[in-house]
Parts: structure tokens; C-alpha cells; sequence
């Protein structure tokens, strides 16, 4: 008699090396009447007879019930695992899935391989996995719908997968191993370690799967249409939950930040001088572009000077910003204010220098005691993103948008440029390198010395102490990965 498979109707059976394969028929030597035998081959080839389905097989279902079954639109109480490294079924979701039990702890005997990219280059990115020291949690993650296909290799321990699409409407399509289970999350893409989508991916692995540390990150913007993970592995602090950790500096100063609602917030280049957690209320980076850009506060914390809107108005504040307000506008003489940036206050002279970017740019002063404006200068295109008063030159400083310290006397006049290009460690995962620029950095001097700031949705996510004589730079804060904002 020959045989005829148990797998799913319309599927022709094939062999498999590492689960069973169910056969139903009768045994050579057998008579049984109205009775099934099912033929079942392990990983290492060999054969038995049985009267149960073989592990992880399918109940038996006709071809007529099989093609009536409606089509699968919500997320499954379990995922379905497939049945052979043929992969004849598929696990489909349409929406994140509820947790599946113990996932938070996924991470705690495993090793984590992240591939993740844009969109796919193929109809299938098929990921190969070769790594037998330990079990595998794997984490699959794209901005578009992606259907994935894992294929480990002999003595490779799945212990599940994870699967993301970052797509408004996303559709979550798997093959996986038999027997792994599949947890359908909405993550970020991270195609490289350096840049914040990686660090926002680890924070929300580490909260949901427990994860620290990432053994392999593949992929690219465009995923290839297969992805090879095999070692050797190196070591690599970005690869991991806390990511580069920062250094005790030769020299500690302060100064302040300004809050959105107008307090004066002391920081050294250590961090909060109080050691509380501002998070989410610091003036500076794209915070500017939502409504609360750049301030300056008198020493008393009472009297201020902000910019509104896109930065093309000044606003005097002179009982606070929870008081009454009045808009400063520039005189015909001088160009138009727009898209200001930067905003330094010399309380001992009385003079306000304010930074704008876009086309040329212009610096302006204007005089907090006579109620005048000064002059503009122009920055010859040279986009600054913020500006500080140096109390001990008496000039100003500022961070241009291609990542230059630049350094202004009294009256506003380009006294020095230096490039820190390439000397703040850490910097790339502070914005999306491959869509942004980092938009969120300011400087405060003192001497030699120079706080660089990085303030990422109103969080001061890095400090970094530069030496201005040495043109070096160290990181000297981080906030705790756990601070951090998700987007």
C-alpha cells in the first residue's frame, strides 16, 4: 500500500533533519483493519511506527474542512509552530500578540541576534542562524511588512523569535522552527549599533524580554534576501543595554539649563548638580521645534526672554514665564528674525545675543536694560543650534549644525572655529544618522574646558568635557538607559 503523509492537505510530504515527520501507513508485516499507523523519523534519520501522531504533528484535518476555514485576521492565542524545515506553515498576525508565557525572562539563558532594516530588498528575507554555544532569542524588526524565514542551523537552539513591523497597518508573517514560539511586538528598526533607533530598540527589549546585551546585529536599510549570523562574535559595549559608559573628568564646573517652564535647572558636566532626573523638561534640541525653544533666565530665576513659535519672535517675560509677556520686534534696519536658535544672556552688561539659522544667519544683540536692540551680524551660513555667554572671556559660545564649537567676543564677532567631528564618543546615538543631524547639542565654556550638551526630547541624554587646547573630548555623563524617552 503506498504511503500517505499526515501533513496538511495539499502539501507534497518532505524529508527533514532536525523535527518529525509524521507518515501515515502501515508497517511492513502489519495487518490492521480501520486502525492508523503513523511513520515518524526522528532528527538523526531513524524510523518508528506508532499508533499516536508523531510530536509536534497536526491533527488530521480534511482537505473540505481545510479550504472552508476562514482566513486568519486576528493575533492567535499561541503561535502556530511549524512542522518542518520545509516550513509548510506559516505564522501570520495582523496585530501585536499578548505576551506569551515567561517572555520577560527570554533573555536570561539565551543570546540575542537582532536583524533588522528598512524594508525588505526580496518577497522573503531569509535569515540563517549558526550559533551553538547557547540557545537563540531572536529579534526580527523593519519599518515595512517583511515576511521572514529562520533557518537554524544542525545543533542551533531557537528559543523564540520576536517579530516587528513598524508600518502604520503592519502585517507580521514568520516561518519558524517547530516548537518555537513567535511573539508578533512593535519595536523600532536599528540597521546599525550607532544611532538612537538602536538604543530606543534595546530599552524596549530590555523592558519587555529582559535582554542586556545583543550578540549580533545584521541587516541593513535595505535587508538582504538572505542574512547569514555566524561568529566569531566580538565583544562590543554598543551592543549592549547601558551602551558606552562615560569617564571621570580631570576637571568638574557648573552651569545651568533652563526648564520648559522657565526654572533655572544646575548642571556640572557630571550631570544634574542636585543629582535629580529632569526628564522630559529640558529646553534645547527638537524640543525647540515643539513649542519650547530656546530661553535665558535672570539670575534672580524670575526675569526672562525666550523665543516662540519657530523662533522668529522674542518674547520678554519680565515677572517669570507664568506672568505677563510682551514681543520684542526688530527695528526695519535690522534682517528679519527667523528661525532663531540660540539665546544668551549677559545679565552683567545687560545684553541679550540671540542665533538664528537657515540661509545666511544672523547674530543679534539687543540691550535688557535700555529696551533696545543693537545690531545683527551676519554667520555667513553657518547654522548654530544654540548659544551660551562665557562669563570668563565675556563672549559667547555656540554648536553649529555640522557639528563645529564656535566662539564669539562681546560684540558678536567670529573670534574662533573648532570641529568636533569625530571627538564625541557616543554622539551617533543621540539622533537617526541616516534622516537627521544632531540638532539637540549646546556648549558652556569655562576656560579652557567646554561642557557639551546633549539634550534629546527634553532629556540631557550626554554630556561631554572638551579640552579645548588639546581639541579632545571624553564623555563624562550618560543618563540611565532607563531614562531615556521612547519615541
Amino acid at each position: 500500500m503506498p504511503a500517505v503523509t499526515a501533513s496538511r492537505p495539499g502539501l507534497a510530504p518532505r524529508h527533514t533533519l532536525t523535527t518529525l515527520i509524521c507518515v501515515l501507513t502501515l508497517a511492513p508485516g502489519l495487518v490492521l483493519a480501520g486502525e492508523r499507523v503513523y511513520r515518524c523519523t526522528d532528527r538523526d534519520g531513524k524510523v518508528a511506527f506508532q499508533g499516536q501522531p508523531c510530536p509536534g504533528a497536526l491533527p488530521p484535518a480534511t482537505t473540505a474542512a481545510v479550504a472552508a476555514a476562514p482566513p486568519r485576521t486576528t493575533v492567535p492565542a499561541a503561535p502556530l509552530p511549524l512542522h518542518s524545515l520545509d516550513y509548510e506553515q506559516t505564522t501570520r498576525a495582523t496585530a501585536v500578540s499578548p505576551p506569551l508565557p515567561g517572555m520577560k525572562q527570554w533573555a536570561a539563558d539565551a543570546d540575542v541576534v537582532v536583524v533588522s532594516g528598512y524594508a525588505p530588498s526580496a518577497r522573503l528575507t531569509q535569515v540563517d542562524i549558526d550559533h551553538r554555544a547557547r540557545p537563540v532569542l531572536v529579534v526580527l524588526s523593519a519599518y515595512e511588512s517583511t515576511m521572514w524565514k529562520v533557518v537554524p542551523a544542525p545543533g542551533t537552539r531557537i528559543k523564540a523569535i520576536v517579530v516587528s513591523s513598524r508600518e502604520s497597518t503592519p502585517r507580521y508573517d514568520v516561518q519558524a522552527p517547530a516548537g518555537v514560539p513567535v511573539q508578533f511586538d512593535h519595536l523600532p528598526y536599528a540597521d546599525e549599533a550607532e544611532n538612537i533607533n538602536f538604543r530606543e530598540l534595546m530599552k524596549q527589549l530590555n523592558a519587555r524580554y529582559g535582554v542586556e546585551r545583543v550578540l549580533a546585529l545584521r541587516g541593513g536599510h535595505k535587508l538582504p534576501a538572505q542574512v547569514a549570523v555566524r561568529g566569531p562574535f566580538a565583544p562590543d559595549s554598543l551592543l549592549t543595554f547601558a551602551g558606552v559608559r562615560p569617564q571621570v573628568p580631570a576637571v568638574r564646573f557648573g552651569f545651568d539649563l533652563v526648564s520648559v517652564d522657565g526654572r533655572r535647572l544646575p548642571f556640572t558636566n557630571t550631570g544634574p548638580a542636585d543629582g535629580k532626573r529632569y526628564t522630559g523638561i529640558v529646553r534645547g534640541g527638537m524640543l525647540s521645534f515643539h513649542g519650547s525653544g530656546a530661553a535665558a533666565v535672570g539670575e534672580d530665576g524670575r526675569e526672562a526672554y525666550y523665543l516662540e513659535g519657530n523662533g522668529s519672535t522674542l518674547v520678554w517675560a519680565p515677572e517669570g514665564m507664568s506672568g505677563r509677556k510682551e514681543k520684542l520686534t526688530l527695528p526695519p534696519h535690522l534682517p528679519p528674525l527667523s528661525w532663531g536658535a540660540g539665546l544668551a544672556w549677559d545679565t552683567r552688561k545687560g545684553v541679550l545675543a540671540i542665533a538664528s539659522f537657515g540661509g545666511e544667519g544672523h547674530f543679534y544683540r539687543y540691550d535688557t536694560r535700555r529696551h533696545q536692540w543693537l545690531d545683527a551680524r551676519s554667520l555667513q551660513r553657518r547654522d548654530l543650534m544654540s548659544l551660551s555667554f562665557d562669563a570668563s572671556s565675556g563672549g559667547y559660545v555656540g554648536v553649529s549644525r555640522s557639528l563645529e564649537l564656535v566662539r564669539f567676543n562681546a560684540r558678536g564677532e567670529l573670534e574662533d572655529v573648532q570641529s568636533l567631528e569625530g571627538l564625541l564618543p557616543d554622539v551617533d546615538s543621540t539622533y537617526d544618522k541616516g534622516n537627521r543631524r544632531p540638532d539637540g547639542l549646546s556648549a558652556f565654556a569655562h576656560g579652557a574646558a567646554t561642557a557639551v550638551v546633549s539634550v534629546v526630547d527634553g532629556t540631557v541624554s550626554h554630556i561631554w568635557t572638551y579640552d579645548a587646547r588639546a581639541r579632545k573630548a571624553q564623555l563624562s555623563y550618560k543618563a540611565e538607559p532607563s531614562s531615556w524617552p521612547v519615541r
